[in-house]
């Protein structure tokens, strides 16, 4: 059986990972990757000679990359250009050449409508296709229940926008009535970003929150953990992820948590309520405080049912669903 040819293109393709694995496992599929070096910089030769290649292309975020491939696509090839939201604040979108697109898949509902309303693309051409997760990777046992129940966990604190600040806030009202709690910060310091640090109101924001974090009885109640793409060891010793952003367009640190047993705690940002339930949804820093406090006071075989629930929920988002989505989509593109 002759395989279908895909060339995956762009500069950030850890959101599309999965997406990548399950279609090469799914037996059908070639899978190339055109690697680009920033939103609008590739190797000009490297991708001509993945376009003359491939059937099918999918530009990971709908920057530069999807501009050059709508303006050079072959007329037998099929384009699909799958958008965050970082393309709302750019250019790129109206440099299209939307007749060589076949399909923008966005990523939620909310981010769904925002690009229509945005840049009027054609219904027919537009799908939705959550972001993804590997459910049973991050399905694994807590260390230790009785000690995660007190442990908050937060991933990505980079921009200001995640607003560290919040789940510190979080933190600080659980420590003072309970000492055993502590907020586990995951990812990279702003320090690590040259970019944002060389912004004054950004770098001012980290500076005045860590003097507070050190200034601070509860200060070795927050833990450090760095940069890793070991997440389903970290999400071991966690019993609540948080999600404290002032916006996202997906933000996916809530489902992974979710999958790991960990109960979600999210600000209710513009597009969550598309694709978190509404129960998990909260309003501001005491309603968190209180949930966390309410779910801590269940007995132990109703936790076990909490737990059970959110891995559920989670399932949503699991790559044995959304790959199939995927497979179909392409399915009903190369078949027309």
């Amino acid at each position: 059986m002759k395989k279908t040819k895909i060339v995956f293109a762009g500069h950030d393709l850890k959101f599309a990972q999965l997406i990548m694995d399950y279609l090469e496992k799914e037996g059908s599929y070639d899978l190339r990757v055109d690697q680009w070096t920033g939103h609008n910089v590739h190797n000009t030769e490297q991708s001509k000679a993945y376009l003359a290649w491939a059937d099918v292309i999918v530009c990971e975020w709908g920057l530069g990359n999807a501009v050059w491939y709508s303006h050079h696509k072959l007329p037998h090839q099929r384009l699909i250009v799958r958008m965050h939201r970082q393309e709302l604040d750019t250019i790129y979108p109206k440099q299209f050449y939307m007749d060589n697109i076949d399909a923008i898949v966005a990523i939620s509902p909310h981010i769904y409508e925002e690009f229509y309303r945005a840049f009027k693309i054609p219904r027919e051409k537009m799908y939705m296709l959550f972001n993804t997760l590997d459910a049973e990777a991050l399905n694994k046992e807590k260390e230790d229940t009785n000690t995660a129940k007190y442990h908050l966990g937060i991933i990505g604190i980079c921009p200001k926008m995640k607003r560290l600040d919040l789940a510190v806030d979080i933190l600080e009202k659980l420590w003072l009535k309970d000492s055993r709690y502590k907020l586990f910060v995951k990812g990279k310091l702003p320090q690590d970003y040259s970019w944002l640090w060389k912004k004054e109101e950004e770098r001012q924001y980290y500076e005045n929150l860590f003097e507070r974090i050190n200034a601070a009885p509860w200060k070795d109640a927050v833990v450090f953990d760095g940069f890793g793409s070991d997440m389903d060891e970290w999400f071991k010793k966690i019993g609540f992820v948080l999600s404290t952003s002032d916006f996202e367009s997906f933000h996916l640190a809530p489902s992974e948590g979710m999958a790991s047993g960990a109960y979600p705690i999210i600000l209710n940002w513009d597009g969550s309520d598309t694709i978190y339930s509404s129960h998990y949804l909260l309003q501001d820093v005491d309603e968190c405080v209180t949930r966390i406090e309410e779910i801590n006071a269940l007995d132990d075989e109703q936790m076990e049912r909490v737990r059970e629930k959110v891995k559920e929920y989670a399932s949503n988002f699991d790559i044995r669903i959304v790959g199939a989505r995927w497979h179909s989509l392409l399915q009903q593109l190369t078949t027309v």
